[in-house]
This record gives C-alpha cells, structure tokens and sequence, in this order.
C-alpha cells in the first residue's frame, strides 16, 4: 500500500506563520490559516496538524518553508526538537523561494498575499520530484555563524578603505598615485593622518626632521626614513592645496574612519580566534583543508562549514540514465551535488534540434561557499603546480574573460580535491606522494 503523506506548506515572516495543507494528489485539506510567529503561535500550528493528521489516517506529514534570510531557522529548529511531530513521521523540507515564484507564473495570474503564497509553496513541496529532507546540521552551525560573520567583516572592511582612499584623494589627491610608503594605511600612515589635520605645514620640516618622526610612527621599520620623508614633501608639492577650513573637516572624518577600520580589525581578530578554538575542540577535519598549502584557516573554515555534514550528499539515489534506473550516489556524484550546491554550473539549454554551444554559469546556490572555493581556486593556482596547469589551459582558450573563466573553472575542479578530503578524512598529498 502506497503510503499516504500530508504536505504542509508555511509561509514564514517576522510576525506570522501561515499555513496550507495539501494532499499528495493536491486536494485542499486546509486552504489557509495563520498563527503568530511565536511559541504560541507554534503549538497553535502543531495541534492543528496533529489533528488533520488523526482526521484522515494519514501516514506521515511533510513541511515545507521556504530558505529566505534566516525568519525559517527558529521555526524549522523547533520541529526538529518537536517529539509528538516525529512521531507522525515528520519530513522538512526546505523550499527554494526561486522555484516558487516561478511555480506561480503557471498559474493565472493573482495577487500576492499571505494565502496564496503557503499554498504555492505547499505545491511546490507536492510536485517537486528530487526532495532532500533538511538537517538541523547543528554540529557546524555554530562555526558557519561565526565563517559568514567573518565574510561581512571582510566585505565592510574593503568598503570603508574604499570610503577613506576616496576621502583621502581630497586631502593630498597625489598620496595614492605616488605612495610615499609601501602601504598607506599602515602603522605609519595612520599616524600621520590622525596628527596632521593640513598637510602643507609638513613642507616647513626638515626632510631630516621629519624622517625622524616617521621613523617613531612606522615602529623602526622604514629603512630610509629621510628618503621617505623627502618623498612625502614631493608628493605634498604635486598635490593640489587644500583650503584650512576644509583640510580641518577632512581630518576629522578621515580620523573617524580609521577608527571605524581599526574596531573592523580587532573583530576580525576576535571572530578568527573563536573560529581557531571551535576547529580545536569539535572539528578537526578542517584540518585536513589547511594542510593545502594557501589555504589558510579563513578559507578552510568557509568550505568546510558550508559544505557541512557530506552524508546529506550521500543520501538518496541518482537516475543512472545508461542504464535507466536508480543506483546509489558515489563520490563522484557527490562533487557534482556540491557544485550545484555552490552554484558551480553550466545548465543545458537544448530543445529539438538545437543546442547551445555557450552555456552560462548558474550562480544558484550558497554564495558563501561558492565565494570561498573561487578564493580557495587563486591561491590553489598559485602553489600547486596541477592546478597552475590547468588555470593556464583554460585562460588560453578564450580571448575575453580569461581571468574570471579559468578561475571559476578551477574552483570547480577544486571542488572534487576538498570534497574527497573530508570524505577520507586525510591531509592533502601530493601527486608525487600519492604515486610514491
């Protein structure tokens, strides 16, 4: 007998939770109902499933919420601690809000509201034919907060240089044309900006003065301070003069984001030294990503937690379409799963006698982890040799792009060197060692 399962669709928002729920032939058992999003509301929406479950003598129910920003987490948390929900043989799942929004256009059009969007997505969840229960993945959860929040960290600090360098053009529009120092915003840098509110008065000091000076903000470590100093003057020379009255302001704000770039990088410290302990104490197999020389705990750390528990990959069956039926999943299959999961593919596009000969990446998928292996792919053709290899052979082979091409293309052939790590859970060997 054919087991007979409800398909529950939620529309999860910040204050409310509603529901519909079809059959698996998709008659309406509950067109629509909606709850607070709270732990009332919740046992709310528990009860009534559990009763339209007793109702019609079904044998299971499944849940579907759509995976936009993080309003389906609480929820989805609390029915995988839910006791009297597993009993009835719950299934969650977790509905890509792309897929529905194009399920909706084969409909006649309607508005949009709260009740019909549940009820597209409990369609969604009913038609769609590959389904993969979601896992509360509770183990890396932890070190994914702390990998993504080290991701914004990352984009904020480029923003705010990207604001200071703008700024800084204003004051002495030659400072970042000529450098005076290997590194603008170094030790030495900051100092002078935050004591300098009008950079003319440094034309008034002696180059030997002033290297001096420079010489106790860069720590010792200018090797010529005079020289750097007589380059400093040059460079104020060739630069526009600025007005008193505005010299003053842009000190002021340049002073205020280098305050703002400082508190950036002391988070940043602190996030990577909470991400080094979590790797100690419960997940040692990142490990086994750093042992690639350029992967450095940052990239390690964002590969590994997005990818998470590679069983998930594993689970299911794959349509052999050689032999036209079902065979269980392979590595191989699992490298494939994980670059979809990343968005590292080409989709098709064939109809009738036709096919495409360009096909374009998809870029529909966890953008965190498909940022981490397109990283993970520069340094990889920078210190392994079989990847350097294969970036050159990929950026001769077109004439626009080559850069971007050949690196998204080495990250997905990255994919199967970082996958098949954590799968055997070893350090990274050499080709040479591997034959040895």
């Amino acid at each position: 007998m054919k087991e007979t399962r409800l398909q529950a669709g939620v529309d999860i928002s910040k204050h409310k939770l509603d529901l519909c729920v079809l059959t698996a032939e998709g008659q309406v058992v509950l067109r629509h109902r909606s709850f607070p999003n709270s732990t009332d509301g919740y046992r709310q929406l528990r009860e009534t499933l559990l009763n339209a479950v007793q109702a019609g003598d079904y044998q299971g129910i499944d849940i579907g919420g759509e995976s936009t920003g993080y309003y389906w987490l609480p929820f989805f948390l609390q029915l995988a601690n839910d006791a009297e929900l597993k009993a009835c043989n719950l299934q969650t799942y977790l509905v890509n809000a792309r897929q529905v929004h194009w399920l909706k256009k084969g409909y006649a059009e309607a508005e949009k509201t709260d009740e019909k969007d549940s009820f597209y997505v409990a369609e969604k969840l009913r038609t769609q034919q590959d389904k993969y229960p979601w896992q509360a993945d509770n183990g890396w959860r932890r070190l994914r907060f702390y990998s993504r929040y080290r991701f914004h960290l990352g984009q904020q600090l480029t923003r705010v240089k990207n604001y200071f360098w703008a700024h800084m053009f204003l004051l002495c529009n030659r400072y970042g044309a000529r450098k005076p120092f290997s590194d603008g915003l170094g030790a030495c840098g900051r100092t002078l900006v935050r004591v300098s509110a009008d950079w003319q008065t440094l034309l008034e000091i002696p180059p030997e003065q002033l290297g001096v000076q420079l010489e106790t903000w860069s720590r010792h470590h200018l090797p010529d301070p005079a020289e750097h100093a007589q380059h400093l003057q040059e460079v104020i020379r060739e630069s526009f003069p600025v007005q008193p009255e505005l010299a003053v302001g842009l000190h002021d704000l340049l002073t205020m984001t280098l305050d703002h770039l400082d508190f950036i990088e002391k988070q940043i410290v602190q996030v990577e030294r909470l991400m080094r302990q979590q790797v100690q104490q419960h997940h040692p197999e990142v490990r086994y990503l750093m042992s690639i020389k350029g992967i450095g705990l940052v990239l390690a750390v964002g590969i590994a937690c997005e990818i998470g528990d590679l069983q998930r990959f594993f689970d299911g069956q794959k349509w052999d379409r050689r032999k036209k039926r079902y065979r269980n999943k392979n590595l191989r299959d699992v490298e494939d799963a994980v670059a979809k999961f990343a968005g590292l593919w080409w989709p098709r596009n064939q109809s009738g006698g036709f096919r495409s000969e360009e096909r374009r990446l998809s870029k529909q998928g966890n953008r965190y982890l498909r940022y981490y292996l397109v990283e993970a792919a520069d340094k990889l053709r920078q210190y392994l040799p079989e990847y350097r290899t294969y970036y050159q052979r990929k950026y001769q082979e077109v004439t626009k792009h080559k850069h971007k091409r050949a690196l998204v293309l080495t990250a997905r052939k990255s994919v199967g060197l970082f996958v098949g790590l954590l799968h055997r859970k070893e350090p990274y060997r050499s080709p040479e060692e591997r034959s040895a």
